[in-house]
């Protein structure tokens, strides 16, 4: 019994010492350090604590950078709430369009393929559909709608390919009832045409125009769904008949995998 007792006692005291210590410097890191928190769990794969550790670390400093990776995990997390909160304060801040900006210029150095350079092409793009979607999602239609139409101009060139920011407002199950569409679907046609004319200018052995025919491509295909969505939902809105948009959208899909 004395030998047990010998043996048990420094291990329990041991095991009571380290819990405390394990106790005490998560408190710490709770209170003083959610950063550090926020990025361990991240680590461990616990995204909705990372989420809850990030908020509360952006709360105490208000960094833009905090506020920001705030807008990703909670996209990364499908918190479509938070998505809408924390990007509305990131849009609504004076830094905005220099900081996608340098988030491009970084992206672009990165040493992928072209085919992955285009889905980072535009980081203000990226941003502005998720926020669309994360109202969307959240039955926030109209606003989701207004918010497009104010960000996504329908006019583009090779020096600005803009946002289109519409994609998941016109998918399926998406109630359309309250949205006024008729002069939208005209312009909307419109610049479908718009995009394939540019696209077909991408055909050079310019890498960097390569890039944009590819996210031309892929917009392009968006819209086309977009377009169909619309002719399904009301007929009269689009010119176009679907086979057409569909073998408009075959060439460039062909035509992409020269820029691959």
């Amino acid at each position: 019994m004395n030998v047990k007792n010998s043996i048990l006692k420094p291990f329990l005291i041991t095991f009571l010492i380290l819990l405390f210590l394990l106790v005490a410097t998560f408190s710490v890191l709770h209170f003083f350090f959610p950063l550090n928190l926020s990025n361990w769990f991240y680590s461990m794969g616990a995204n909705n604590l990372a989420v809850t550790y990030l908020e509360r670390s952006y709360e105490k400093t208000k960094d833009y950078n905090q506020l920001y990776s705030l807008v990703n995990l909670s996209i990364k997390t499908d918190k479509y709430e938070k998505v809408e909160k924390y990007f509305e304060k990131f849009f609504a801040d004076e830094n905005y369009n220099n900081f996608v900006l340098n988030v491009d210029a970084q992206n672009l150095t990165q040493n992928v393929s072209n085919l992955v350079k285009s889905s980072l092409y535009s980081e203000d793009n990226y941003l502005k559909k998720k926020y669309v979607l994360a109202l969307v999602k959240q039955n926030k239609v109209e606003k989701a709608f207004e918010f497009a139409k104010a960000n996504s101009p329908l006019a583009v060139t090779l020096d600005d390919l803009g946002v289109y920011s519409f994609t998941h407002i016109f998918e399926e199950n998406v109630d359309l009832t309250n949205l006024n569409l008729t002069e939208f679907a005209n312009n909307l046609e419109s610049y479908f045409e718009e995009n394939i004319n540019l696209f077909n200018t991408c055909a050079d052995e310019n890498n960097l125009l390569k890039i944009k025919g590819l996210v031309l491509g892929t917009r392009i295909n968006e819209i086309a769904i977009n377009l169909k969505t619309i002719k399904n939902f009301n007929a009269d809105l689009i010119s176009l008949t679907n086979e057409e948009i569909n073998n408009k959208v075959l060439i460039v899909s062909k035509t992409m995998t020269m820029f691959v």
